[in-house]
């Protein structure tokens, strides 16, 4: 049997199934990649969070530890110092040294160590620790033989005591003839009164019982000691990892079938610098069996979802096609076929003998009845309601004669309501009635005339119209047609479209201001000062007679930073600026040239006119307390004059003048005579 010949409700039943079953089949698989990903990423996200709450538990507790380290930094460089000075008191013997006096002067909350050339502790007034021979630890005797060989001493940070486990902190110093490293450590006791250690075992099984993704997680050091358990790694694998990891300091994760982490080697090292003691290494391995298990339910899930769909959409399109297709077909050809006297030619060639070859021979059979085209009534008025623009129909004086359905729901209004009424009732008080006759008599055709029109609710939209004539066969005008759009929400674009042009131009004000101001003194920046200075140095003598430039420096302004920290630099940066700006001319300019120096132009000024405002500067500098009246400042500087000479030569004079007021003590303004 040839498909063509098929009834239609199963012809159209092979084509919807051939048609729908793929596209639920990739909606199934997309919804179940979607949840797939989710929980994957979910997964990630789990991981993720765990991994840095580990590294944040680490860190913010061995900074804490170092909250209290740092008050024993005093006494244990003190101690050192004693430490060495009592080694050269006895001139190299060891044997001679009183540890035990050195321990009670600091109230036995040190203990003292010697440690010879070969790194064996062979004195201490910590008896546990005598003997221990550090080359069993290749890392630390390495930076033990290091240090002796220097000259300064060295205080680590807290760190775990590799025999006891305890928490410790240490002081190296190397004697003058890098004999023997002398040690000082702050006693276990002295510092578990303050702070508490971190446990590290209680860590792990808290971080394995809260996270079903990990299957096991060991933290360890540099030395590849298992810290919580101070048992030693064994596993060569896993050693060489770690030194990977400490080697480069980066994290090393290795990648399993899922793209998901099987393994990770995360790198933490809280106090970087000096001895690197803090480094340390986190190994996890996760495992996922439970996710496993939940991907493979939200498969079998999706495919029981997706046959059940399948079968349900094949019997209600069964039906629908039924009852919606075959039967309206059939009813139809029925009725066609009684068709007598009616006004339209039709053929259509048969192409099969189902329902629709039986309403295509239907037709042909109404065809051969049918001689001319007739268009109705009906028919004019199903045009006209097709058209999804305002249309309205009106005779020569402008009454509305007919409108479409879209003009009816646009207005809100029924025919009757208006049809009748001139067309200047359905516009607001703008539109005249008499100006727009008076323009439809000079052009019959007028285009994009802007107007309101008014709703049954009284709401005003804004439409643009045109209006064109409509003629008899010998020209004369019957009426009109008006087409019009609703463009009130394209007006109200094209408002934010200009709100948002006005909001750029501030922003790119307010980013031209920021790319030529120093943000903290509010001086013209380097960039900006210095096209200032070239677009002066261009028009001398042209505009200027002259001009002048002073480099300025803040004397010791280091030495600010140091005692008093940054933000009191900041703040006198800021005050200076402001006496500057003060003592300054509205036609002078003053740029922060670097750091603490700033660069002063002055247009039409002499090197004497300039040389009285430096050294009011200078003298106003001077007699000021900056920063709540904690600091007093001064300041060097050069002033040179143009003569001729390029911008280069010109800030070098003044940059050479201002290292002689240095020179010559500061708090000093030179200046050089044109030649």
């Amino acid at each position: 049997m040839k498909f063509r010949n098929l009834s239609i409700k199963y012809s159209m039943m092979i084509v919807l199934v051939a048609i729908i079953t793929p596209l639920y089949f990739l909606f199934a698989m997309i919804n179940y990649n979607s949840i797939r990903n989710g929980i994957l990423n979910n997964t990630q996200l789990a991981i993720n969070q765990t991994r840095i709450n580990i590294i944040d538990t680490i860190i913010s507790t061995e900074k804490s530890y170092e909250l209290v380290s740092t008050y024993y930094d005093e006494m244990m460089a003190e101690s050192l110092q004693l430490f060495n000075a009592e080694y050269e008191t006895q001139k190299g013997n060891v044997s001679a040294i009183d540890l035990d006096a050195i321990k009670a002067r600091y109230h036995n909350n040190l203990d003292l160590y010697i440690i010879d050339e070969n790194g064996v502790i062979i004195r201490t007034t910590f008896p546990s620790a005598l003997g221990i021979d550090f080359k069993t630890v290749p890392d630390f005797y390495q930076t033990l033989t290091e240090l002796r060989q220097r000259h300064d001493p060295e205080i680590s940070h807290v760190t775990t005591d590799l025999v006891t486990g305890e928490l410790r902190k240490w002081g190296y110093i190397p004697t003058a003839d890098h004999r023997y490293v002398l040690e000082v450590g702050i006693s276990p006791g002295s510092l578990s009164q303050f702070i508490t250690q971190l446990n590290y075992t209680d860590l792990e099984k808290t971080v394995q019982d809260n996270n079903p993704f990990i299957a096991d997680i060991t933290v360890y050091d540099k030395n590849h000691i298992m810290l919580g358990s101070g048992q030693t790694e064994t596993d060569p694998a896993r050693i060489a990892m770690i030194d990977t990891v400490i080697s480069n300091g980066t994290d090393q994760i290795i990648t399993g079938d899922l793209g998901l982490l099987d393994q990770e080697y995360i790198y933490v090292n809280t106090f970087p610098g000096g001895m690197n003691d803090s480094q340390k290494v986190i190994a996890i391995r996760y495992q996922y069996d439970d996710i496993i298990r939940q991907i493979n339910g939200t498969r079998m899930a999706t495919l029981l979802v997706f046959l059940t769909y399948t079968v349900f959409s094949l019997l209600l399109i069964y039906f629908l096609v039924t009852r919606s297709i075959t039967e309206p077909l059939i009813r139809l050809t029925n009725r066609i076929k009684g068709v007598s006297g009616t006004n339209l030619d039709f053929f259509m060639p048969v192409s099969g003998s189902n329902e629709l070859g039986q309403l295509t021979q239907s037709f042909n059979e109404l065809s051969a009845k049918l001689q001319s085209t007739l268009v109705t009534k009906t028919y004019l008025e199903n045009v006209i309601d097709s058209v999804g623009d305002i249309l309205i129909i009106m005779d020569s004086d402008l009454k509305i004669l007919r409108i479409n359905q879209y003009t009816r729901l646009f207005l809100g209004k029924h025919c009757g309501q208006i049809v009748g009424s001139p067309i200047d009732t359905i516009f607001d008080s703008s539109s005249s009635l008499r100006d727009l006759q008076a323009k439809l008599i000079l052009n019959p055709r007028l285009e994009n005339i802007e107007g309101t029109m008014i709703k049954d609710n009284h709401q005003k939209t804004t439409v643009i119209a045109s209006i064109s004539a409509y003629c008899s066969e010998d020209g004369q005008i019957l009426g009109y047609i008006l087409n019009a759009k609703d463009i009130s929400k394209t007006k109200q674009i094209l408002k934010k479209l200009e709100e948002s042009n006005l909001f750029l131009k501030k922003q790119e004000s307010i980013l031209l201001t920021q790319s030529t101001i120093d943000a903290l003194t509010g001086a013209c920046n380097r960039g900006c000062i210095f096209s200032i200075l070239e677009d002066i140095h261009a028009n001398t003598p042209l505009l200027y007679a002259t001009f002048s430039v002073i480099m300025i420096d803040l004397d010791h302004f280091k030495s600010v930073n140091d005692r008093f920290g940054h933000q009191a630099g900041d703040a006198v940066l800021v005050e200076t600026v402001q006496i500057i700006m003060d003592n300054l001319r509205k036609s002078d300019f003053l740029g922060r040239y670097g750091g603490e120096e700033f660069l002063i132009v002055m247009p039409d000024t002499t090197l004497n006119e300039g040389y009285q405002i430096a050294q009011r500067i200078r003298i106003k500098i001077k007699d000021t307390r900056f920063y709540h009246d904690r600091i007093e400042l001064t300041i060097s500087g050069g002033i040179a004059e143009w003569d001729h000479n390029s911008v280069s030569e010109l800030i070098e004079t003044a940059d050479r003048l201002l290292y002689q007021a240095k020179k010559q003590g500061r708090n000093t303004i030179l200046r050089t005579e044109k030649s």
